[in-house]
């Protein structure tokens, strides 16, 4: 009797742990790693952009060009060799727009940026005077990383606008020596984050400050 008590006993351990195993690896195979681990987008100071991408090891990236939207979309996929990781692609803007997508086709997940620009070659004397390079990073904790540089006499100031969901930089002339700027900034609930650069222009003595909100840029990660 103690004999059949116990081989019921070493049958049910076995079981036990046979279960728990298949458990575990039924968990780890289900465990997914986005395939895109993150962007960085850059305005030079000559006014050029370009977009610098990191993914996940054997990911393939296929872009695809709307020139009348100036739109570039990276569709991104899973494959079974090793592949680069690190990649940059220069962006041109087009009637002072361009938009750049992701689309991560095992998360079915998506990603965007669209900015609004001005050609500072054609563009003296405007908000040019003001910024020099920015830059947009996704950060893996749920925030943007803003880091920005101002040319010389330049004052800065940060302000949410409520009324129109948008985390707006006020640039003026004026004296200032800080001309380095970073700052993360959460991406809230509706996964679409906006931030304007507004630049206070005088025009001549006794003229009223005009405001021009350039450049303007939209990450959205709200559509799947």
């Amino acid at each position: 009797m103690m004999r059949k008590i116990v081989g019921t006993f070493v049958v049910f351990v076995l079981a036990f742990n046979f279960t728990s195993c298949s458990t575990d690896e039924l968990t780890i195979d289900h465990t997914q790693e986005a395939l895109l681990k993150q962007i960085e987008l850059k305005r030079a100071a000559d006014g050029s952009y370009s977009i610098a991408y990191q993914l996940s090891n054997k990911t393939i990236s296929v872009a695809q060009e709307d020139v009348n939207s100036n739109t570039k979309e990276f569709y991104l996929s899973k494959v079974e060799f090793k592949t680069k990781e690190q990649h940059i692609e220069n962006l041109a803007l087009r009637e002072n727009r361009l938009s750049v997508g992701f689309f991560d086709n095992l998360m079915d997940k998506s990603t965007k940026f669209a900015i609004e620009d001005e050609n500072i070659n054609f563009a003296k004397g405007s908000a040019s005077d003001f910024l020099k390079t920015y830059g947009v990073t996704s950060n893996d904790d749920g925030t943007i990383q803003l880091d920005f540089e101002v040319n010389d006499n330049v004052i800065t100031e940060f302000l949410y606008n409520n009324v129109l969901g948008i985390h707006e930089i006020h640039l003026r002339k004026g004296t200032s020596k800080e001309k380095i700027f970073s700052r993360a900034i959460d991406i809230p609930i509706t996964k679409i984050l906006k931030i304007d650069f507004v630049n206070h222009i005088l025009f001549g003595k006794g003229a009223a400050a005009r405001t021009e909100r350039k450049p303007r840029v939209v990450y959205d990660e709200s559509r799947r």
